[in-house]
């Protein structure tokens, strides 16, 4: 082999590999920005070269690196379809997630994709071993090629060139591949200039309930305001008898601006839990639970379990999805109660543990609290994907999305009843984490807002109810002002 073929090559791929990344959406008009060029060359010479010093074979090294681009492309138009977000840095952390529960995300992929994905996988190690040269210079031009690219992408000065997280801008002016690694190195930087954890708040009230539930449920969203995309009649909208009631019993009630569709729980989850703002969280913004670590002491249960609340964490599903398991304890949650206290078998209309058999759950952990208690739970019935068979895949889905839903509903009316009848002074928090995505019915919209509820037991003659929209984090605030007498943060 020439020294000079695999250069040449490499010449080919990085063409080839910026016209496949220009099929990235959002997409620009008229020639790409310099820093957007720079960075796919750059990009695409250290993964070709990372390629080349594996199998020694400049057409293979090749190939594989403008497949790669080309399926990065892919499940980013995917995802900004179905979740109005295209691919960010952080979504090779669902990697993981993916080989624990596929079917959370095989859903989002057509047929042909899957096949290819399997196929791919299949195929690599097989190409790799079949087409490996063992002459040593092309892999030593490999190394030097991918030494090369990675020093010049450190070179760049990420935090100067992406100064501020603004994602769909920026795969125009720096393409899809360029923004996944420098938002990588920006939020990497964020660490690094914060690596203290937050100071322990100390509360200054004392608990103001028995007993405080706050319940985050799954894809819980008014019907009406998801129907508002489709031409139909009004009076065919859903009802949900349980919420509507609620609001008319609730001190505050609205609606939750949450920034995910049909994913990312943990943000909106995070903020109930912690009281940060996205907006003050910079890149840790699109998926905090990553660094949630170092923020425990601002927790609902750290600062309540430090005013004498006993804290349980309840979710009847796989604690490592978000890190759960490690993080729940260390915000201050003394009792953890996880799927395997919910016997349940998957069938097709339920694949999940029954909203019913949550609020059962959550009323007998009430029902033994000898003191002041504050329970979280995490809700799983209506977790996506909705089965989607027959000739109109997508109102099927919906209708199966529509009867959850309604189940949510009554396992909000069941937890309103069974704290009334506890004879305790109590509290229930009850929000949607975000609105579902389903294709060909609910799509992607500026409007993500949820319904929340915030409704105090026992407490005498009720205030009028206070309609008033709020973010995760505000909700954060208004709960602790509620269950600690004397909060004024």
């Amino acid at each position: 082999m020439q020294l000079w073929f695999p250069f040449v090559t490499l010449g080919a791929t990085v063409i080839s590999g910026f016209l496949v990344e220009s099929m990235a959406r959002p997409c620009i008009s008229g020639f790409p920005p310099l820093r957007r060029c720079l960075l796919n060359a750059l990009l695409t010479g250290a993964q070709y070269g990372a390629w080349l010093a594996l199998c020694g074979t400049p057409v293979l090294a090749a190939v594989l690196t403008t497949a790669l681009t080309l399926c990065l492309v892919i499940g980013s138009n995917i995802k900004l379809s179905i979740l109005g977000e295209p691919m960010l840095f952080c979504d090779v952390v669902a990697a993981r997630s993916f080989l624990q529960h596929p079917k959370f995300y095989l859903f989002s992929i057509p047929l042909s994709g899957r096949i290819a994905v399997v196929g791919g996988m299949i195929a690599l190690p097989v190409m790799l071993v079949v087409f490996f040269t063992p002459a040593l210079l092309p892999h030593i031009a490999g190394g030097c090629l991918l030494i090369a690219g990675m020093l010049g992408l450190w070179a760049i000065p990420a935090t100067r060139w992406v100064p501020t997280p603004d994602a769909q801008h920026d795969i125009g002016r720096l393409g899809l591949p360029g923004s996944l690694f420098l938002y990588w190195r920006c939020w990497r930087h964020e660490i690094a200039m914060q690596p203290e954890a937050a100071p322990p708040v100390t509360p200054s009230g004392k608990p103001a309930y028995d007993i405080v539930i706050v319940i985050q449920c799954e894809s819980f969203a008014r019907p009406g305001d998801l129907m508002a995309q489709q031409a139909h009649d009004p009076a065919r909208i859903p009802v949900l008898p349980a919420l509507t009631r609620a609001e008319t019993m609730a001190s505050h009630w609205g609606t939750l601006h949450v920034s995910g569709f049909g994913a990312y729980t943990m943000r909106t989850e995070y903020g109930v839990l912690f009281g940060q703002e996205e907006s003050m969280l910079g890149f840790r913004a699109y998926d905090p639970f990553l660094t949630a670590g170092r923020d425990t002491a601002l927790s609902l249960p750290a600062i309540m379990g430090k005013a004498g609340y006993d804290c349980t964490f309840v979710h009847p599903h796989d604690l490592r999805f978000y890190a759960r398991a490690q993080l729940m304890p260390a915000c201050g949650f003394s009792h953890i109660v996880g799927e395997e206290a919910f016997p349940h078998t998957a069938r097709p209309g339920m694949p999940y543990v029954e909203d019913m058999a949550l609020a059962q759950e959550i009323g007998a952990v009430a029902a033994k609290a000898k003191g002041p208690a504050f329970i979280y739970a995490v809700t799983m019935e209506n977790h996506g994907p909705w089965p989607a068979t027959g000739p109109n895949g997508p109102q099927t889905a919906f209708d199966h999305y529509l009867r959850h839903l309604r189940n949510s509903d009554r396992m909000l009316g069941t937890l309103t009843d069974m704290l009334s009848q506890m004879g305790k002074k109590g509290l229930l928090v009850f929000f949607g984490d975000h609105r579902p995505s389903i294709p060909g019915m609910i799509i992607p919209t500026p409007q993500r807002g949820t319904p929340y509820v915030v409704i105090p037991v026992g407490t005498g003659t009720p205030a009028a109810p206070m309609k008033q929209d709020l973010t995760p984090a505000q909700l954060h605030h208004l709960i602790l002002r509620n269950t600690l007498g004397g909060y004024a943060g």
